[in-house]
Formats: C-alpha cells, sequence, structure tokens
C-alpha cells in the first residue's frame, strides 16, 4: 500500500473516534436534561456551545498546521479532547458542563484543518476530492456506530458511563498518529522514490510565509463556499444534536427505536461522503475540477433539502426518520468537493481556508441547536426551525453555482 493511502486510512480510523466523542452527547441528552433539570433553551446552549469553540480555532489550528506540520498538533488535540470528553461524566452543574465543552470543542477544532494541511502535502489533487471522502466518512461511521453502543452503556450503567468509555479509547490514537505521519512525505522512511515522485509532482509546498488574508478575503469563490459551508450544515447539525430527541418526544419513539434512526443519518453518510469523493475526482478526470465540483454539489444540496422537506411533512414515524435520515446522506455526497475546493482555494494555505471554511460551518453548527432550544421553550413548535434548515440548504445549493474550485489561491 503506498503510504500516502496509510496516512488517509489512519485520518479516517481518528476520525470514527472524533465523531463518537461528538455525538455521544446527542444520546445522552434527555436523560441529562432530566438529571440537571435543565430546560430545552439550557440543552440547546449544552449542545452548541461546543461548536462556539470549534468555530473560534478552526482558522488558527490550520494556520499553525500549515506552518508548522500536523504531526505534534493532531497527537496533541487527539489527546486533549479524550481527556476532556471522560471529563464531561463528571459535570455537576450548567455552567461545568458548558465549561468542559467548550474545551473539547476548542481541542477538537484542531483536527480537520490538520488533516486538511496534511492531505495539501500528501495527497494529489487528482486524488484529493475521494481521500477527503473517505476521511470525512469515518467521522459518518464513528457517529452512526455511537448511538447504538451509547444507548446499550446509558442504559444499563447511566449516561455518564458512555463519555468515560469513549474519551479512553481516543488516547490510543494520538500514539498512533505520532508514530507514523510525518509532517513531509521526503521524511518518512517508507516513502518510495515513485511514490516520493509522485506526491511532490501534485501537492502544494508548505506554508512558509504568512497567509496572505488581504487577497484570500477578497475571493468571491472563497465567500460563496464559506456561506455554502454555513447554509449546509445549519440542517447538519441538527442530526448529531436534537434528532434523538425530536424522534423520542415529537415522533414517539422509544431509546432503542430512536438510537437505530438517530444512526441512520451518519451510517449513509459513510456510503455518501466516500461515493461524493470519488464521483467527483471521477466526473473531474472526464471534463475538469470545476465542472465536477459544481455538479456533485448542486445535486447534493438540492436532494438533500427536498427529502428533509417530506420527511417533515410525513406523518408516519418510522417512514418520515428514513427520509431525514437519507437527506443527510444527500447533504454529505458534496463533502468531499467542498474540503478539496478549500485546499485548492488556499493554495500553500490550504489548511487555513480549510479552517476558514470549518469555521463557517460551525457558526451554523452553534446557532442551529441553540435556536432549536429557544423555539422549542417559546413556541413548541419543532418544524419552524426543520422548514428554515431546508431553506438554508437551498440557498446553500445556488451559491455553490459559483464556488471556483480552481487551484488559484486569489480571484
Amino acid at each position: 500500500m503506498p503510504v500516502r493511502f496509510s496516512i488517509v486510512l489512519l485520518a479516517l480510523f481518528i476520525n470514527m473516534v472524533c465523531y463518537t466523542d461528538r455525538v455521544c452527547i446527542a444520546v445522552a441528552g434527555p436523560e441529562m436534561r432530566k438529571a440537571f433539570d435543565f430546560s430545552q433553551t439550557q440543552m440547546g446552549l449544552v449542545f452548541s456551545i461546543f461548536s462556539l469553540s470549534y468555530f473560534l480555532g478552526q482558522t488558527p489550528w490550520g494556520i499553525a498546521a500549515d506552518r508548522f506540520g500536523s504531526r505534534g498538533i493532531v497527537s496533541f488535540a487527539i489527546a486533549g479532547w479524550s481527556v476532556f470528553t471522560a471529563l464531561t461524566a463528571s459535570a455537576w452543574n450548567f455552567t461545568s458542563l458548558l465549561v468542559i465543552r467548550f474545551v473539547f470543542g476548542g481541542l477538537e477544532a484542531a483536527f480537520s484543518p490538520s488533516v486538511a494541511s496534511a492531505f495539501s502535502r500528501w495527497v494529489p489533487v487528482n486524488e484529493r476530492a475521494t481521500a477527503f471522502g473517505a476521511f470525512l466518512g469515518g467521522g459518518r461511521l464513528g457517529g452512526a456506530l455511537t448511538p447504538p453502543i451509547a444507548g446499550y452503556l446509558l442504559l444499563h450503567y447511566g449516561w455518564r458511563t458512555p463519555f468515560v468509555v469513549f474519551g479512553a479509547f481516543g488516547l490510543l490514537w494520538s500514539a498512533a498518529w505520532f508514530a507514523w505521519y510525518r509532517n513531509s512525505p521526503r521524511d518518512h522512511s517508507s516513502v518510495s522514490p515513485a511514490e516520493l515522485a509522485h506526491i511532490g509532482a501534485h501537492t502544494t509546498a508548505a506554508a512558509k510565509t504568512k497567509v496572505p488574508w488581504s487577497q484570500l478575503l477578497r475571493s468571491r469563490r472563497l465567500w460563496c463556499l464559506l456561506l455554502a459551508a454555513f447554509g449546509s450544515t445549519f440542517m447538519w447539525q441538527f442530526y448529531i444534536t436534537w434528532f434523538p430527541t425530536y424522534l423520542r418526544e415529537h415522533r414517539g419513539m422509544s431509546l432503542t427505536e430512536s438510537s437505530f434512526y438517530a444512526s441512520l443519518p451518519l451510517l449513509l453518510g459513510v456510503g455518501a461522503n466516500w461515493a461524493g469523493g470519488v464521483l467527483t475526482d471521477w466526473i473531474g478526470r472526464r471534463s475538469n475540477d470545476r465542472t465536477a465540483r459544481t455538479i456533485v454539489g448542486c445535486f447534493s444540496l438540492t436532494t438533500g433539502a427536498l427529502l428533509m422537506s417530506a420527511g417533515i411533512w410525513l406523518p408516519q414515524a418510522g417512514s418520515a426518520a428514513l427520509l431525514m435520515g437519507c437527506a443527510a446522506g444527500a447533504v454529505d455526497l458534496y463533502l468531499g468537493a467542498a474540503w478539496s475546493s478549500a485546499t485548492d482555494i488556499g493554495g500553500p494555505s490550504g489548511g487555513a481556508v480549510a479552517g476558514l471554511m470549518n469555521a463557517a460551518s460551525n457558526c451554523a453548527g452553534f446557532a442551529s441547536p441553540a435556536l432549536m432550544g429557544f423555539v422549542l421553550d417559546q413556541y413548541h413548535d419543532w418544524n419552524l426551525l426543520l422548514y428554515l434548515s431546508v431553506g438554508t440548504t437551498l440557498a446553500a445549493a445556488v451559491l455553490w453555482l459559483f464556488v471556483n474550485p480552481r487551484r488559484m489561491p486569489v480571484n
């Protein structure tokens, strides 16, 4: 196996762990709310606080990875967020829970932009959407496996136990990344001369100068990418925060049944991320990167919005949950194209731009669950925010038409 493939595979497995730690709280949410006597608004803030620090950390971590490499940064981040996942079990009130989840989000923020920076050094452009699709699919697989496992642990041992179990498991992967990854393919003893030549001909050198923000922030392509990321995440964040609660409290499902359906969006995302990345690169080799990413992105976002609308409208709980899950899978088709576009737009600053894109996503990640909690307390209406999320996803589909993925850092 080429070493660059093993780097992608390792990132995939670590992303699985990343999402088990992240999704665990969505399953435990109803029990935590009862244990602490939280309002819906308070629980929404607990869900959202992760995305606030995650948003704030994305671009600084991406800049650091571009400049210093991803080896030490990723290893430190995995160890740190694993510890704070376990510490979630020690929370004793609303404030302590907010602080723990805020630090947890800030540490996890390092991972995705650092991996984007790593891929810009290790993965050729014509393989990059596939690599990102595989990497992101690993996160969805971890998220899909979490609800039934966390549900079982919660049912038999209480809501605190899943956080300790998932947190302890993550420490092993910190050591694995540090042992195998190198900041440059030239520094890895297992890379053959042929692979090194192949990588060097099609990748971006590490950034040695400051990020050209004055140029990047004038790029219309970049702003459309950021707004599309915000619009699509506004809907997707529902699945890893409020979806299990929605199924239990609004659709009347049991814990076991809701855990099954809560896994569906993430399980479908495994195949969707991989298929979207492969499809994007396949079309790109037969036309060009711009055409491929535009087609896949517009189809993905439009289909996701339509399926979500159908799921909201359908009265049968199981069928509605199935359509909603399919909507999440449809949106995931475009993520390989989005991340590869970000690294292309950024060029040598690919990690910084990928971090900026993920920051825009997590602005929506903060706003969506917090607004849902507020609307539930004030209006007791689940559908109001869900229909708004359909609108933001359709807006993202339109904006995606103007995203230019050519390998240029500026206009």
